[in-house]
């Protein structure tokens, strides 16, 4: 007892702010240059938000000045709204407070945590305050020392002053040790010209130690505020169903369900009655006698019919699973739907391919079914193909009604056992939301996610535009250009995003290297350049799965080519707190993974045939350069065979080629 008494007494506790003082890579704080970068992308970002807020063009000023080694000076300042002075000791000195988090909005940065960890870093290696002038333009400049009480998770003003002047805007200055400044491919400069790139409405000027360098504005309109939207229901989990029921102001789970979702009307919450209904019939039924009779009345798909026609290729552990995922329906259904796109598509595949072409294939049968899918899609298959297999999916169960008069056909239920259920199901959404429980929650989301919605509006996401990338990528003064914007579609099954390219060739298109212009890869979300963490990223890896050496290139990697890639979202899948790179692939939001890899296809080809126009015309240019070569030992034959005059035959020959 006295061993537990001692552990208790070191039992303390800890603020945000203390844990990322002790976890600060965690922020972007780890090596000398990338910390740099971090302290100019936060403030910076912070910068364009406030001028975008406010609907006025960025003018950022960079100053990085060399106070000794590894210690610099560095100053950012915005012409944005400025900060109400209440504010500002909140917005650098306290973890995780901010305008963005509770919003479903596309935004650069939502966890509140940039401008404090850069406060947090200053005072860690120097112990100085930062110093912050700013002014909503009201005729008051307020010049402050802000310093942050670590223990308590807050802001601290040293000092406030005050002074009369038209003003307006915010400048951070702040000094930093154990950094380094270069203009290396991912130190402050490089990241200040992607993100010129990706904010063409931005004009930024970094004065560092060896010169003055303006990165100037391509487009001169403020891009449209996006809007904030409400979740979409295919979108949400069981925890945020009822985090929105304690706060809603609803009195009806009915009504809260209307107000507080997007796509969700009075009509589709009477029709998410009949699914209740459903699932609790199937519920009803579990483990009984009656089983295989209520899943034929409920799925569209038979897996035993597939399990006869093709089981021999397939893992015995695998029709295990699906089976094992048939009893527990409707739990499980997302993982049997994966199955059934599997099995359709190999069922398209026994019909297409010959006994050889099926045997030397064999093994890729026995793969789950992600892994399967990726191989077919990229082997067998259009984007086109896949659209309507992933269509098909979504229709793997009955319609309620559907299921229930089955139901009522094979007497199974009765009329007094329907109503019964049908007046419970009335009661539950006619109650109090603040008063449902986990388990009532839990059976809300499941029906939800079942029913078909439109896809989540896009009045939260704002893309850079077509137009508006082509003017950027035109400061690289490519021979090809070409861009593209995707139509917004989900993730997760209801998180908007969308996806932008561009593909740059030519000219100073691609990095620079020892020996020539390789490859360049400019990864960005919502606006934002990536500059780490490139080989973790699932941009990098959705770029480099496309063959590109089909669309002209004859290597991947030593090509004069820039390709841009942003990702926009309501919600961007980070990896990490450090927000350098994006969870997604084939296994994990493949969606977005998908998305990036088909509009750099639709680029790829216009690229080729460009490729192909420029290498056609030299050929046939080594020709002519050969023939003329020899046009007079020809011209000379020809003469001596026709008896013509050569000059002549000579002149025509030249004529000919041109």
């Amino acid at each position: 007892m006295a061993d537990e008494v001692n552990l208790f007494d070191e039992f303390k506790e800890h603020s945000i702010s203390e844990f990322f003082r002790k976890n600060k890579h965690m922020l972007g704080y780890s090596g000398k240059l990338r910390s740099m970068t971090t302290i100019i992308h936060e403030l910076v970002t912070n910068s364009m938000d406030a001028c975008e807020e406010a609907e006025i063009l960025p003018d950022i000023n960079v100053t990085i000045e060399r106070l000794g080694n590894e210690y610099y000076r560095l100053i950012v300042e915005d012409n944005g709204s400025g900060i109400p002075p209440k504010y500002v000791p909140k917005v650098f000195g306290k973890m995780l407070a901010g305008s963005k988090l509770h919003r479903q909005i596309q935004s650069r940065g939502q966890q509140g945590i940039g401008a404090a960890g850069v406060l947090l870093f200053s005072q860690m290696t120097t112990g100085k305050p930062l110093k912050i002038t700013t002014s909503t333009g009201d005729g008051i400049i307020h010049e402050m020392e802000i310093q942050m009480s670590i223990s308590k998770n807050e802001g601290d003003v040293v000092s406030h002053k005050t002074r009369e002047g038209m003003y307006r805007g915010t400048k951070v200055d702040g000094e930093f040790k154990d950094v380094t400044y270069s203009r290396r491919e991912q130190g402050p400069f490089e990241y200040l010209r992607r993100i010129s790139l990706s904010t063409p409405h931005s004009k930024i000027t970094l004065k560092d130690p060896e010169e003055e360098v303006l990165f100037d504005r391509t487009v001169y309109q403020v891009p449209e505020k996006p809007e904030e939207m409400k979740p979409h229901p295919h979108g949400i989990t069981t925890d945020e169903m009822l985090h929105i029921a304690r706060e809603t102001e609803s009195s009806r789970l009915s009504s809260m369900l209307s107000s507080e979702l997007s796509r969700v009307t009075t009509k589709r919450v009477k029709e998410l009655e009949l699914y209740i209904l459903r699932d609790k019939l199937l519920e009803q039924y579990r483990d009984s006698f009656f089983w295989d009779t209520v899943i034929e009345c409920y799925l569209n798909a038979d897996f035993k019919y597939y399990f006869d026609k093709f089981g021999k290729y397939l893992d015995k552990k695998e029709i295990e699973e699906v089976n094992n995922l048939i009893l527990g329906l409707p739990e499980g259904l997302s993982e049997l739907k994966q199955y059934y796109l599997k099995y359709i598509i190999t069922d398209y595949l026994f019909g297409k391919l010959d006994e050889e072409e099926i045997k030397e294939i064999r093994n890729q049968f026995k793969k789950k079914p992600e892994n399967f899918v990726e191989y077919v899609s990229k082997q067998y298959l259009n984007a086109s193909q896949m659209d309507d297999f992933r269509k098909k999916i979504r229709y793997i169960t009955k319609r309620p009604e559907s299921f229930v008069n089955s139901l009522v056909e094979f007497s199974m239920v009765s009329d007094e056992e329907l109503e019964k259920y049908k007046k419970g199901i009335k009661k539950l959404l006619k109650s109090d939301p603040k008063k449902i429980d986990w388990k009532e929650a839990e059976l809300l989301v499941s029906v939800l996610q079942d029913m078909d919605f439109m896809a989540p509006s896009t009045i939260g996401l704002r893309p850079i535009g077509d137009e508006n990338i082509l003017k950027s990528l035109e400061t690289l003064e490519p021979s090809f250009l070409k861009t593209l914007t995707r139509k917004p579609k989900t993730y997760k099954g209801g998180i908007p995003f969308a996806v932008e390219v561009g593909i740059a060739y030519g000219g100073n298109s691609g990095r620079l290297g020892e020996s020539g212009r390789k490859m360049e890869i400019m990864r960005n979300s919502n606006h934002v350049p990536l500059l780490f963490d490139t080989t973790g990223c699932g941009l990098t890896n959705a770029v480099k799965s496309v063959n590109w050496r089909r669309y002209g290139l004859r290597s991947d990697e030593d090509a004069p080519i820039t390709i841009f890639v942003n990702l926009i979202s309501t919600h961007i899948p980070y990896t990490s707190a450090g927000k350098q790179a994006i969870s997604t692939g084939t296994e994990d939001n493949e969606e977005i993974f998908n998305e990036i890899r088909q509009a750099l296809m639709i680029c790829g080809r216009d690229l080729n045939n460009y490729i192909s126009r420029i290498r056609k015309a030299k050929e046939e240019e080594q020709k002519r350069k050969y023939v003329m070569k020899y046009a007079m030992v020809f011209a000379e034959g020809l003469s001596s065979i026709t008896q013509k005059p050569k000059d002549e035959i000579e002149e025509n020959i030249i004529y000919l080629l041109r």
